[in-house]
């Protein structure tokens, strides 16, 4: 029987070097996230990753990529751990666990010490699916609140229309997906 994951406080999970590696936060994450940093005096930075259009030329921003290069700025080196533990958001609450959106299929980082060190850990769990809530019982839960709100959005995207673009350039307005549903959902 493997082990219920504990984080050993390794660091991968708050440093990024590549863009794909960065967390994808929803909207009211981000606002979450620019409040932090502001009381603390922090710099984030955001780019919108999931953008969808209506027939007017007003667009919804689903996804953020979180812009990080090194270190997150709320990651505290000295005590390796996260300055804003409550409210990180759901995708620093998942780790090891990723969810790819909006698909949902759910892996593991090969990135996390524990997971490493937990040898046949994803093999075992390829296998028994239904050991990850129990190995993994919070980052699980924190993956599943992930993919019920992408579920919800594109539930919305498709009710209304909405089409998928590739940047806010090709956007008249722009607006959070939480704040479009508001005024014109």
């Amino acid at each position: 029987m493997v082990k219920r994951f504990e984080c050993l406080f390794c660091d991968h999970c708050c440093f990024f070097e590549e863009d794909f590696e960065m967390p994808t936060v929803y909207p009211w994450e981000k606002r979450l996230l620019e409040e932090e940093a502001e009381k603390r005096g922090l710099r984030v930075e955001f780019m919108p990753l999931t953008v969808y259009r209506d027939k007017e030329g007003r667009c919804a921003v689903a996804l953020y990529r979180w812009v990080i290069r090194g270190y997150c700025p709320f990651f505290d080196r000295s005590t390796k751990r996260c300055v804003i533990h409550d409210n990180k958001p759901l995708a620093c609450r998942m780790y090891p666990l990723l969810v790819e959106l909006p698909s949902g299929k759910l892996m593991l980082s090969g990135k996390c010490d524990w997971v490493r060190r937990e040898r046949g850990v994803e093999r075992l769990l390829a296998r028994k699916p239904e050991l990850i809530r129990k190995v993994f019982p919070l980052e699980f839960e924190a993956a599943k609140q992930a993919f019920i709100e992408m579920n919800s959005i594109m539930r919305f995207v498709s009710e209304k229309g909405l089409e998928r673009v590739s940047s806010v350039e090709e956007c008249r307005e722009v607006y959070d997906i939480d704040d479009y549903i508001a005024r014109y959902g």
